[in-house]
């Protein structure tokens, strides 16, 4: 039998493409664990068939979009290959978005189709404009009977794992252009709304193959990474390319971390933002290295990472991505990481520092980092309906990451900061402009300044600068519980400082945030202090 990571070596196809492969290679192999469920590779190629087959039956093919809205699990990876396997393009879209943000990409994506499951399908009923769900059909998600569910009103409901379909009918699988969309993945706006990121077939496939040249058959990918993210192609890409198996978990859970490990036999997983200083606080235990697992996707490095990996007996990799991309620096492979390791450019990637009119600077100078590839369709086609942010994005031919890096020595690259207004809290990037325009809509606002602020966890929490109208009032404790049923729960800001004096403004009109950031914590109502709890 072909070693799997010698098949996937030989350049891009198709996840499902290598899934159907598998099936004939390595057929009872299992690819797909969620709890007591499991699927092997056969099983799985036969379930994206059948599927696919339901989906062309009611009319979903080539470049058609169609939502995918529901919780992480097999039934959601199964749901995401399927429209794959027709050319579909999938639009992946966070569970815990709601009310005008949801809105505002639903209206970007403009869906012919959704997957839902019943959670989300009240969530999308509940909108008051039900302009892009009108004459869509809406597919029953998950393989658990659907019960009365408020689908949208007026949407064509067709139950997924039970509407009949022949996977003889379909036409065979081909490869399509390597230019084609496979998913809509939503980035946060700096200066704006969400972007949709255009995300290529190429683009999952290299992304993945950046983790599963370091992986063979025998590894068990353990996920908690929401699957709406780009770590979708990359942890289950990662498995599928090099012939293992994926272990999902809906949500992350620091005290059945170690268990789960356990139960899967994990020995690969992917630790964001502040996973890994969650699970490095637990107390120190006598089993810490009776585990399986033995290589660490880590993303940002601890401090302290040698430590970590001699108590836990684990190798780490390191990398630097964004949605647009596919992993242009890496650390180069698992190590023990007697020390943090540099971030270099991997085979194929072109990076660059550069000034603000995109001149190169020399090593030790801090600058914006950005990147070229030298095969095309690695890096995104572009922000769906958005062609000037597009443009801007791409200027000179190169792609401008807006983040802020150092080359020193030469060929090693660190991340120092973000250029972009981004905040960064609990594995999920959050746009400033998105939480503003929320607290904006409350009556006693007049201004609104939103910034991230250093967190324990070794990312960021969110803060908030409310300037108040004249004679209005209101206390953090009302702001929170108005935002609580507007915005994603990890939205919602940890700090707030209301005042009256105008927020510190440019000549041109524009916040100076970083004042605010050096200024505003330390007069900040903290919610953790005062023990409110947020509805979820």
């Amino acid at each position: 039998m072909t070693n799997p990571v010698d098949f996937a070596r030989a350049g891009p196809q198709t996840f499902p493409e290598a899934i159907a492969r598998h099936a004939v290679t390595c057929p009872t192999h299992v690819f797909l664990r969620d709890g007591e469920s499991s699927l092997t590779y056969r099983e799985t190629h036969e379930a994206i068939e059948r599927l696919a087959a339901v989906f062309a039956s009611h009319g979903i093919g080539s470049e058609q979009r169609c939502v995918i809205l529901m919780e992480n699990g097999l039934d959601y990876a199964l749901a995401w290959l399927a429209l794959a396997r027709l050319g579909a393009i999938s639009v992946l879209i966070n569970q815990a978005h709601l009310g005008d943000i949801l809105e505002h990409q639903l209206r970007l994506a403009a869906p012919d189709a959704f997957v839902l499951d019943e959670v989300q399908a009240g969530k999308l009923a509940a909108l008051p404009d039900q302009s892009q769900i009108e004459g869509a059909t809406v597919f029953h998600g998950t393989s658990a009977a659907p019960a009365a569910a408020p689908y949208p009103m007026g949407a064509r409901v067709v139950d997924l794992w039970r509407a009949p379909g022949d996977p003889a009918a379909l036409a065979p699988i081909e490869r399509p252009a390597l230019s084609a969309i496979q998913s809509i993945f939503y980035t946060s706006g700096t200066t704006g709304p969400s972007k949709a990121v255009a995300y290529t077939h190429t683009q999952s496939w290299q992304t993945a193959w950046t983790v599963a040249e370091h992986l063979d058959a025998t590894d068990v990918f353990y996920m908690t990474n929401p699957m709406c993210h780009v770590s979708l192609p990359h942890c289950l890409g990662a498995a599928l390319l090099a012939g293992g198996t994926l272990a999902v978990r809906a949500k992350f859970s620091a005290s059945s971390f170690w268990s789960d490990v356990r139960a899967y036999g994990a020995t690969v997983t992917m630790m964001l933002g502040s996973v890994a200083n969650f699970v490095a606080s637990r107390p120190v235990a006598p089993d810490d290295r009776k585990h399986p697992l033995r290589k660490v996707l880590m993303v940002p490095l601890l401090e302290d990472v040698s430590d970590f990996c001699a108590r836990f007996g684990v190798t780490v990799m390191s990398w630097f991505n964004m949605t647009e991309l596919s992993v242009p620096l890496h650390t180069g492979g698992f190590s023990h990481m007697a020390e943090p390791l540099p971030l270099r450019p991997r085979a194929g990637a072109m990076v660059r520092i550069v000034d603000a009119d995109d001149r190169p600077l020399a090593p030790g100078t801090p600058g914006e980092l950005v990147v070229r590839h030298d095969t095309p369709w690695q890096i995104s086609r572009g922000y769906w309906r958005n062609a000037e942010a597009t443009v801007d994005a791409w200027r000179n031919q190169w792609f401008h990451t807006g983040d802020l890096f150092v080359e020193n020595p030469p060929g090693h690259y660190r991340f120092l900061d973000r250029m972009k207004d981004c905040i960064r809290r609990r594995g999920e990037n959050i746009a400033s402009f998105e939480v503003e325009q929320q607290i904006l809509c409350h009556a006693a606002v007049e201004e609104a300044a939103v910034v991230g602020v250093a967190s324990a966890d070794g990312e960021q929490e969110v803060l908030a600068v409310v300037v108040l109208k004249a004679d209005a009032s209101l206390a953090p404790e009302e702001l929170l519980d108005f935002l609580g049923d507007r915005l994603p729960h990890f939205c919602v800001p940890r700090y707030v400082t209301p005042r009256r004096e105008p927020l510190p403004k440019t000549p041109t009109g524009k916040v100076i945030k970083t004042e605010l950031r050096e200024t505003a914590v330390r007069e900040a109502w903290d919610r953790e202090q005062h023990g409110y709890r947020r509805r979820r």
